[in-house]
């Protein structure tokens, strides 16, 4: 365990800490003055279903290892596994991203080093394969999930089907590209700052990130807990709604999510019916050839009937950097985690893989940004509450916006997939990670369900549009998703 962080990496990581501490104050200044009161509940949709019975322990034997081509190197490790005869899911293939667990399967998280054997299936896999879904391995990933591009794994960066020569996005990279390349027809991944929706967006998919927690992440490794979803990645609206509704509700392994619902139905919507706001400060994000596509896409939905309006939302200028705040001191606080108290067996094998893998082995980036999360966690640990209170604020924004709308509508990316080598944390190279996670980030501090949906394509490549919905809304997303793809299809 380590008790403060490590003075090896100098002063350079001390000035970008006290940097990053002086910027989370006074974002929590500027947090003081109300928005205006509201819990944007939504309305009902579709009947209410209680959530099913799950067994606790599943009796199907563990996956076993395999070769297989792999032309886009989306496989951390392909395996063949035993599914339930029939089920709801027994007509679809299906992979999961390398941090979810999958027993019989040694996972290293897109590292070098790193060996986790889970003794049992991660919740989400042991309903997949319940379901009768045949899963088909685990899929290639940024190290640890701390990248956006799915250039970073150790194995080898994953390519992009749909877009030669440009990355997939990250970090379910595997996820998508897998999805995308016709080597499963679902994928399940893990979003913290827009690791589903932003590799579904630049490979052409529909992509969710559900309300926080209603997917259970028990067996899921954490990147940052607080921020941490389990998301779903596929073709089409309807094959998402249903792994979503196979892998959501309450986990009996997790008491705290017991009240979690699995997915009601989901209707069909009018497109006449539907009042959309769109954020400016998301769109004035957008590179000018994505702004203009998106512009042209709002014409064709008003044509359609649908209502737009244009709304502010500020505090969009700092919320990337405020899920950084939290996500680096909670990545850190993971990394140097002491005795695993709170949780079982399943969860405490990964923590001791996890503290016994030496820093100095990981590559130079996640070493810099695990030495900016100690410093964030152990020399200036009000940065995070300073955070937090801006997060409240960003909630706050997002709650009263949907009172008065269906959902919010952004560019899921403000560019296209880039370019290999295109993206990096300084000004050596034409885009900063933080560019492609600027629109995305946001909701993963509110935890509200954001479903992104193919929307064209830009210069060649495929871009997204971003549907967000309140908390609990989940049936709402995909069906605004579902009548906005069938208008701007």
């Amino acid at each position: 365990m380590t008790d403060e962080p490590d003075d090896s990496d100098g002063p350079a990581v001390s000035g970008v800490v006290r940097s990053l501490a002086r910027r989370a104050r006074e974002l929590a200044d500027a947090s003081a003055e109300p928005i205006g009161e509201s819990s944007a509940t939504p309305e009902p949709i579709g009947e209410s279903s209680a959530t099913p019975e799950r067994s606790a322990d599943s009796a199907l034997p563990p996956a076993e290892p395999v070769e297989r081509a792999d032309e886009y190197g989306v496989y951390a490790t392909p395996v063949e596994a035993a599914s339930a005869s029939d089920g709801p899911l027994s007509d679809l293939t299906v992979v999961v991203k390398d941090n979810v667990a999958v027993r019989g399967v040694t996972h290293r998280l897109g590292t070098a080093g790193l060996a986790w054997e889970p003794d049992r299936d991660a919740t989400v896999v042991q309903r997949l394969r319940e379901a009768g879904a045949a899963l088909r391995g685990t899929t290639r990933m940024d190290a640890f999930a701390m990248g956006a591009t799915g250039e970073s794994c150790a194995a080898g960066r994953t390519e992009n089907p749909v877009a030669d020569g440009h990355v997939p996005g990250g970090s379910s990279s595997g996820s998508a590209a897998a999805v995308a390349a016709g080597e499963a027809d679902a994928a399940l991944g893990t979003d913290t700052g827009g690791s589903v929706r932003v590799p579904a967006a630049l490979c052409g998919l529909v992509g969710i990130k559900p309300t926080y927690d209603r997917v259970p992440r028990t067996g899921v490794a954490d990147l940052a807990p607080t921020l941490d979803h389990v998301g779903v990645l596929a073709p089409d609206a309807e094959t998402v709604t249903r792994v979503l509704t196979t892998v959501s509700g309450g986990d009996p392994r997790r008491p705290e999510s017991v009240a979690a619902v699995s997915l009601d139905t989901v209707p069909t919507v009018a497109p006449e019916t539907l009042r959309l706001a769109v954020p400016e400060p998301f769109l004035t994000a957008a590179e000018p050839a994505v702004a203009d596509h998106v512009e042209t896409l709002l014409d064709t939905l008003r044509a359609d009937g649908v209502t737009t309006e244009e709304v502010a939302f500020p505090e969009h200028e700092h919320a990337e950097l405020v899920n950084q705040l939290h996500t680096l001191p909670e990545f850190a606080a993971g990394f140097d985690a002491g005795p695993p108290v709170g949780v079982g067996a399943h969860e405490r094998a990964l923590r001791e893989t996890v503290a016994a893998y030496p820093p100095s082995t990981l590559p130079e980036r996640l070493r810099g940004l695990l030495a900016i999360g100690r410093g964030l966690a152990y020399q200036e640990p009000d940065a995070y509450l300073a955070a937090w209170q801006f997060r409240e604020r960003v909630i706050d924004r997002s709650c009263a916006l949907l009172a008065d709308a269906d959902a919010l509508l952004t560019p899921t990316t403000p560019m296209p997939a880039p370019t290999f080598g295109a993206v990096g944390d300084d000004d050596d190279t034409p885009y900063r990670v933080s560019d492609l996670l600027v629109n995305t980030a946001p909701f993963d501090l509110t935890g509200q369900p954001a479903v992104t949906v193919p929307a064209g394509r830009v210069d060649g490549r495929p871009v997204g549009l971003q549907l967000v919905t309140p908390a609990g809304a989940d049936e709402r997303a995909l069906a605004v998703a579902r009548a906005v793809c069938d208008t701007v299809a």
